[in-house]
């Protein structure tokens, strides 16, 4: 129960109203709040309604995530500059001399730098700033699950948050054909969307990497690997910077066609031409890239208008710079990327919503990449109205340049709920559950220890941290103060081991340690500290004028000073004795000849 003479607070806390994750953990943080005088005032939304409170600023508590890799730091603190993402409302009042333009010119100004010693040392001064305005409470870090029948072998965890790579997987008993109840950003599957890799929701990330490729890929804790260029030199030139990939030969998409150069220049006239390159402005990529062309060697060359380190890192995303066929383009090789756009009508976003007006969107009549898998065949749940998919069914690409895989079919199950995916695992209807949402962590873990003989249960490294957001544009939690008192009031280690069950662990700290430049040691630690957090929202309980007990500080601080006070008044009392025996502990002849009383 709170002291009276905390200040009392209300804040008003949103999440979405299908995130299981916050629903588990929201009581819970109400309740430690209320220890220290906050009262909290949940309000579960809409998606939609989500996103206008998040616009608007109207709220002081969210829910959310960070963008996990590959797209930390950089891209994740491009979109704090896009007032329809929380962050830009979230940095709205700092304290001084930090202030949001300030802190936007230097996330901008990094990625400008080439030189890894200054991009470093300059990501380490960001991210100090960031901890130092308590704008976050960081809950924990998430590791993302696998749950893979044991007649599969040779899966290996994704380096990126969002993506689950099957070419790997090897076969030693019964069918070829593998079904999957896949996460789909943290919930249940319900469609993978049109499958336009130049576009975004409602495309499912992970269904875009099995069917399509970009020129590199994000390894282990941001290492640049190849994919469909096989190398490449990077060269200072006098504006930024030039890229030339030299592409890997052989690679066919699926409808047999070459990849090369020249659809290569397609797709990037596609995805940047002069009005679509707008919709993709939360990357540097569209700001800084300049121009891309085929040498006479048949490389594709890229150059930048300006230096920007994160180039390579950009191009390792699934979407939008990824390769779709030239015959899946309206006009085919030929197609105009304004009048004949691979832009999806009406797909841009309400924000983007005017773009139209500019461009003519005519789509991809097919999905066809060279990944792994190709797409065979979807079937929408009834009365949905093609919104929603009842199983989606993937097969595997024969002339894969990377080795054919073993699986033949992937089919995607859409499931009611987390015990229908559960049961669905157990009487052998499905081999493979991947990412977070289909199960919940207590179901993951009941079958890592319990059912390991049948079932192997893998986890990612932390790719992506769960956090609230304080609002420091809203009162009350525009004082930081307030913000200090309520990342120290919340006790998540117990909300962590109480729904989680060991899966997941506490963070401190904004970014995964994982994400490039994010490895530095912050301190304050943002941890559980309630002796803290009364502090700051009831000093007037810390300074004694309270009527609860004494902290424990307090308590152990007077002990400390009576067994002084008793020590020395044995000390004095000894003294005193030993000069009434005629027997002085200081006598000067003993002094003199180095003598111990």
């Amino acid at each position: 129960m709170a002291d009276k003479n905390c200040q009392a607070l209300t804040l008003d806390f949103i999440a979405v109203e299908d995130d299981a994750e916050m629903i588990a953990v929201e009581d819970e943080i109400r309740r430690d709040l209320k220890e220290i005088g906050v009262t909290v005032n949940t309000r579960f939304l809409s998606r939609e309604d989500y996103i206008e409170a998040e616009l608007n600023g109207d709220y002081n508590m969210l829910f959310t995530r960070t963008w996990g890799a590959p797209y930390d730091p950089h891209s994740y603190f491009n979109s704090w500059a896009v007032p329809s993402h929380v962050e830009y409302t979230a940095i709205d009042t700092l304290e001084a001399p930090l202030s949001r333009e300030l802190l936007l010119k230097k996330i901008e100004n990094v990625q400008k730098e080439l030189d890894e010693m200054q991009i470093q040392a300059q990501w380490r001064e960001i991210l100090n700033d960031v901890h130092q305005q308590a704008i976050f409470l960081p809950l924990w870090g998430t590791r993302i699950p696998y749950v893979i029948n044991r007649r599969l072998s040779g899966f290996t965890p994704s380096d990126q948050a969002f993506t689950y790579p099957l070419s790997s997987i090897r076969i030693s008993s019964g069918s070829a054909n593998i079904t999957i109840a896949p996460g789909s950003g943290g919930s249940l599957f319900t469609s993978v969307g049109p499958l336009n890799p130049h576009q975004y929701f409602p495309n499912q990330i992970f269904a875009s990497d099995w069917i399509y490729e970009g020129l590199v890929n994000y390894g282990q804790d941001g290492e640049i690997v190849p994919s469909l260029a096989s190398e490449w030199t990077t060269e200072r030139t006098a504006e930024g910077q030039r890229v030339i990939f030299q592409l890997r030969e052989g690679v066919k998409f699926h409808d047999g066609s070459d990849w090369n150069c020249t659809v290569a220049k397609l797709n990037f006239d596609h995805i940047f031409s002069d009005t679509v390159r707008e919709r993709h402005s939360s990357f540097g990529a569209t700001a800084n890239l300049k121009s891309w062309t085929c040498n006479q060697n048949g490389e594709f060359v890229l150059e930048t208008s300006a230096p920007f380190y994160p180039l390579l890192q950009e191009l390792t995303y699934s979407r939008p710079f990824v390769f779709a066929s030239a015959s899946s383009f309206a006009a085919g090789i030929d197609s105009d990327p304004e009048t004949q756009n691979s832009c999806e009508s009406g797909d841009f976003g309400s924000k983007w919503d005017y773009l139209e007006e500019f461009v003519t969107c005519l789509g991809l009549s097919a999905p066809i990449g060279t990944g792994p898998f190709k797409f065979a065949d979807r079937e929408y749940l009834p009365g949905t109205n093609e919104t929603m998919d009842a199983k989606v069914t993937f097969a595997r690409h024969e002339d894969y340049w990377g080795g054919l895989p073993a699986i033949e079919f992937l089919e995607i199950i859409h499931f009611e709920d987390t015990d229908a995916v559960e049961a669905a695992l157990f009487d052998g209807q499905l081999d493979m559950v991947l990412g977070s949402g289909p199960l919940s962590a207590k179901q993951v873990q009941n079958i890592k220890f319990v059912h390991s003989d049948k079932f192997d249960v893998r986890h990612s490294a932390v790719l992506q941290n769960a956090l609230v957001v304080l609002n420091s544009g809203k009162a009350p939690t525009d004082d930081i103060q307030t913000r200090q008192a309520i990342i120290h009031a919340v006790n998540k280690a117990i909300f962590i081991e109480d729904e989680f069950a060991g899966l997941e662990q506490a963070v401190s700290q904004l970014l995964p340690l994982t994400a490039p430049y994010s490895n530095v040691d912050l301190n304050p630690k943002w941890n559980y500290d309630l002796e803290k957090a009364r502090f700051l929202n009831c000093p007037a309980d810390m300074n004694g004028s309270s009527e609860d007990s004494l902290s424990g500080g307090a308590i152990g601080g007077i002990v400390a000073a009576i067994l002084v006070v008793l020590a020395m008044a044995v000390f004095l009392g000894r003294l005193i004795l030993r000069e009434k025996q005629g027997k002085p502990m200081f006598a000067p002849e003993k002094i003199r000849k180095g003598e111990q009383a």
